[in-house]
């Protein structure tokens, strides 16, 4: 008695550590720590500023193409894992996602969200959404994995290979097949399907129980769905998935180059394939983001690890708040743009609307 006694004034801390207070106050923590503590260490602001200040009308200019390039470029990945999705629809889903991704604390969970109900409205069966999040998920995270190798290989190339980066390529590859091996265990296998999915779980489970959660079920029933739905779909789009998954990254790592070319500041000549390091260790660091669309994490892994290739403090200050600027403010307000269309029925299909009542 004592002890479920002495348990019970838990329950309401822990939900609140747990829940969207617990989450906001997090973020509001690691922000006011990143900018207001460590960045100021690193770099001085106001030299910052007048480096960015400084960008001519053409460098400006030819920020904004690139800027907007990225700001679409993950549509694709959509339409490869959704036949008959037009760009026009993708692109509503993906702004309005985005939006919610980068300002909600868990915004991933509840990006997801939207973009199901976005499709719903669309028209597009559970069965097909429920895919397209998962296989566009998997080419995500398999390109992030993917990226550190290819960055390792191309530094090898202009100089020495940096430890912490030699250690992030390698865990990052080993993962990497690791998942390339598990998805073709899963799409050609059903008996080794249903035994990784037990597997997984099972450890959910183990974990769910260790902080008092209910546990989870029905992961092989709905994997062996997954699998007869997705097995069709991957043997003829895998080329469209992977291709415009990598353009995505590919996008958005020619913004940042851009923004470190155009502030111009010492060091920021390095190769190319340095930055890309950076850049893939960066996308390592927030793969699970602990704050909304990284916020503060990826700002400090971006400027400390500038610093330490040899860029100017002051540059890779600027270049990182200009790109991020482009990249996780920029889709915010775009995004509330798209989610309003949306809302006044932009895209959605008449069928489906009726279906929905009101």
């Amino acid at each position: 008695m004592n002890a479920v006694a002495a348990d019970q004034p838990r329950h309401p801390l822990r939900r609140v550590l747990t829940g969207p207070v617990g989450r906001a106050a997090l973020t509001v923590a690691v922000v006011v720590a990143v900018f207001g503590g460590v960045l100021p260490r690193i770099a001085d602001y106001s030299a910052a500023w007048e480096l960015v200040r400084g960008l001519t009308a053409l460098e400006v200019a030819g920020i904004g193409v690139i800027a907007l390039v990225n700001l679409f470029s993950y549509a694709p990945l959509w339409m490869a894992a959704m036949p008959g999705l037009s760009l026009g629809r993708a692109v509503l889903s993906d702004q309005a996602s985005t939006a919610v991704s980068n300002t909600v604390p868990v915004g991933f969970a509840f990006g997801v969200g939207t973009n199901v109900a976005m499709y719903h409205s669309f028209g597009f069966s559970p069965a097909a959404i429920t895919r397209a999040v998962a296989l566009t998920g998997v080419w995500n995270t398999l390109v992030k994995l993917a990226t550190p190798a290819v960055a390792l290989g191309g530094v090898a190339l202009v100089g020495d290979v940096d430890p912490g980066l030699g250690t992030a390529a390698l865990v990052g590859s080993g993962v990497l097949l690791l998942g390339v091996g598990a998805l073709v265990a899963v799409l050609s296998h059903g008996r080794a399907a249903a035994v990784l999915a037990a597997a997984a779980e099972r450890a959910a489970g183990r974990a769910a129980r260790a902080v008092r959660r209910q546990p989870p079920s029905g992961w092989v029933a709905r994997t062996d769905r997954f699998r007869t739905g997705s097995l069709d779909l991957i043997r003829h789009r895998w080329v469209q998935l992977t291709a415009a998954a990598v353009g995505s990254h590919a996008a958005l790592f020619l913004v940042l180059l851009a923004c470190l070319r155009a502030v111009d500041g010492r060091g920021a000549n390095v190769p190319w394939v340095v930055v890309l390091a950076v850049f893939s260790l960066t996308r390592l660091v927030t793969l699970v983001p602990i704050t909304p669309g990284a916020l503060g994490v990826a700002e400090l892994s971006y400027v400390a690890g500038l610093t330490a290739v040899g860029v100017d403090p002051a540059a890779a200050a600027g270049a990182v708040l200009l790109f991020r600027f482009l990249t996780w403010f920029l889709p915010i307000p775009t995004g509330i743009v798209t989610w309003l269309l949306w809302r006044h029925g932009a895209g959605q299909d008449r069928a489906a609307r009726v279906g929905a009542g009101p």
